[in-house]
C-alpha cells in the first residue's frame, strides 16, 4: 500500500475561535458530499470571494456557516444555523447523523440525491471532454445491506469505545445502531466490544473489519501487539456467542499477512453458484446487491466474446460469471486473492479454460502484444484508476471493454484516453454501493470498430 502524501490539510490555515458566522447560500454539493456557495472572507489581511464548504447544507438553503480552516481550494466551514431549509430537507435516519463521518446525505430527499450522484458521473465526463451514448439512470443502494464495516476501537482510562470516526477528527463515536449496515455486522460489533478489555492497553487502538459472508461474519482484528493467551480466550468465547465463521487478526504496521486463528466453518462467499474462501479481510463489493448490478453490466459489455481478459480481478466477484461463457484470464497484484479463486476454480470445474497471473499492474501494465490475445477486456481498478493501462488498451487493446469505477474523475480521465483512441463509450451504468456518501460506483460499456 502507498503511503499517502501529507497534503494542504497539514498546512491549513485554521480560523480564530472569534470568527463571525457568514450568512451564504447553498449553490450546490460538491464532490465530498458538502453544500457549496460562495462569500467574501478575510484570511490574513485580505478579503476575497472564495468558495464555501458546509457539511450538512443542501442546494437553495440560508444557512450560517462558521469558518474554520482554509483548505486552499476553499474554506472548510461548521453548519452554525440553518436560516431558511430546502423542501428537499428530509428526517436523517440515524441518530448519530451529523457527528459520525460514515454518513453525509441522510438529510437529502432519495429523488435528487440520486440525480445528484449520476450528475457527479455526467459532470466529469464533460469536464474530459468524452461523450457518452448512454447514462443510465442510477441503481439504487437500499439501507441495511452493506456487508462490510471497518471499526475503530481504543481502550480508554474508564472504558472501551468501539464505532466509526467523527466526521473531521479522530474521536469514536459509539454506534449503537447504523441504518446502512447489515444487523449481523452491529452483533458481531456490540459482542466484539464486551471482549475488547483484554486485547487492548489503557491509550490503545485496534481496527476490526468484518465481512459478512454466505457462510457467516469473518472478522480481521488488527492489533498494536500479539495477543495474549487471556485475550484469545475471549476471542474464542465471542467467536462463538457471535457465530463468527473465522477470526484472524493482524499486528499493526507488520508486513506479515494476517493469521487465522480460529474457524469456526469454513469460510465462503458465492460468485455464479461456486464457494470462494476469500482471504482474511479481502475486498469485497459493499453490496451483494450492488455487485449482482455490476455483475450484469459487465456482462452485457463483453456480450458473445470467447477470450476475456481480467485485470484486478480479486477474487472472484467478476471471474467466476465471466467464466461460464469464455476463456479467462484473470491478472491481480494480491497472491492470496488469487490463490482463493483457483482453489475455487478447480473446485467447479469449468468447461471453459482457466488461467491467472500475479502482477501489479498499478507498476507493470499488460502491454499491447499480451492484449492481442482477447477479444474482450475487463478492468476494475482502485481509486486511482489506471492510466498507464488505458494507454496500452487505447494502443492495442480488444474491441471490446468493461471498466468498473469508483471514482468518476479518474474514470473520466482514464475513458479519454480510450476514446480518443477510438473507442466509443457505448453506455454507463451508475451503481450506489455507499449509500448516504459521496461515492459511486460504475460500469461502463467501450466498443471500438464498426457499430454492432
Amino acid at each position: 500500500m502507498r503511503k499517502r502524501k501529507k497534503g494542504r490539510k497539514d498546512a491549513r490555515y485554521r480560523f480564530p475561535d472569534r470568527t463571525p458566522p457568514i450568512d451564504v447560500v447553498v449553490d450546490h454539493i460538491g464532490a465530498r458530499g458538502d453544500g457549496v456557495a460562495s462569500a467574501v472572507i478575510r484570511s490574513g489581511h485580505l478579503d476575497q470571494r472564495r468558495p464555501v464548504f458546509v457539511p450538512m447544507a443542501l442546494p437553495g438553503e440560508r444557512v450560517l456557516a462558521q469558518p474554520l480552516f482554509d483548505i486552499g481550494e476553499g474554506v472548510s466551514c461548521r453548519l452554525s444555523e440553518i436560516v431558511q431549509a430546502s423542501s428537499e430537507r428530509v428526517e436523517p435516519a440515524c441518530p448519530h447523523f451529523g457527528a459520525c463521518g460514515g454518513c453525509g446525505l441522510q438529510h437529502w430527499a432519495a429523488g435528487p440525491y440520486n440525480d445528484w450522484k449520476r450528475e457527479r458521473i455526467l459532470t466529469a465526463l464533460k469536464r474530459a471532454g468524452v461523450s457518452a451514448e448512454t447514462v443510465a439512470p442510477i441503481v439504487p443502494a437500499s439501507p441495511g445491506t452493506r456487508r462490510r464495516a471497518d471499526f475503530v476501537m481504543r481502550r480508554l482510562s474508564g472504558a472501551t469505545v468501539l464505532g466509526f470516526h467523527e466526521r473531521g477528527g479522530n474521536r469514536i463515536i459509539v454506534i449503537a445502531e447504523c441504518p446502512i449496515l447489515e444487523p449481523r455486522l452491529l452483533m458481531v460489533a456490540r459482542h466484539l466490544k464486551a471482549a475488547a478489555e483484554t486485547l487492548l492497553n489503557p491509550g490503545e487502538s485496534a481496527r476490526a473489519l468484518i465481512n459478512l459472508l454466505d457462510s457467516g461474519p469473518d472478522l480481521l482484528l488488527t492489533l498494536p501487539g500479539e495477543p495474549k493467551l487471556e485475550a484469545l480466550e475471549r476471542l474464542a468465547e465471542m467467536a462463538e456467542s457471535a457465530d463468527l465463521c473465522r477470526l484472524s487478526t493482524a499486528i499493526e504496521g507488520e508486513p506479515e499477512p494476517a493469521v487465522p486463528v480460529l474457524e469456526r466453518r469454513p469460510p465462503a462467499i458465492r460468485f455464479a453458484g461456486v464457494d470462494v474462501s476469500p482471504p482474511p479481510g479481502a475486498f469485497l463489493q459493499a453490496t451483494a446487491c450492488g455487485a449482482e448490478a455490476i455483475v450484469k453490466s459487465v456482462l452485457q459489455a463483453v456480450g458473445s466474446a470467447s477470450r476475456i481478459v481480467e485485470l484486478h480481478a480479486g477474487c472472484g466477484t467478476l471471474s467466476l460469471p465471466l467464466l461460464r461463457g469464455a476463456d479467462l484470464h484473470v491478472v491481480e497484484a494480491d497472491p492470496a486473492a488469487v490463490a482463493a479463486l483457483e482453489t475455487a476454480v478447480r473446485r467447479s470445474q469449468p468447461q471453459h479454460t482457466f488461467t491467472a497471473e500475479i502482477r501489479d499492474l498499478m507498476d507493470n501494465p499488460l502491454q499491447p502484444a499480451e492484449l492481442a490475445a482477447y477479444d474482450a477486456l475487463v478492468f476494475d481498478p482502485p481509486r486511482a484508476g489506471a492510466r498507464a493501462q488505458a494507454e496500452c488498451i487505447a494502443r492495442g487493446g480488444p474491441d471490446r471493454v468493461a471498466a468498473v469505477s469508483c471514482n468518476p474523475a479518474t474514470f473520466a480521465r482514464d475513458a479519454r484516453i480510450l476514446t480518443d483512441a477510438g473507442y466509443r463509450l457505448e453506455r454507463v451504468t451508475p451503481i450506489d454501493q455507499f449509500l448516504w456518501s459521496p461515492h459511486v460506483e460504475l460500469v461502463a460499456s467501450f466498443r471500438r470498430g464498426a457499430e454492432p
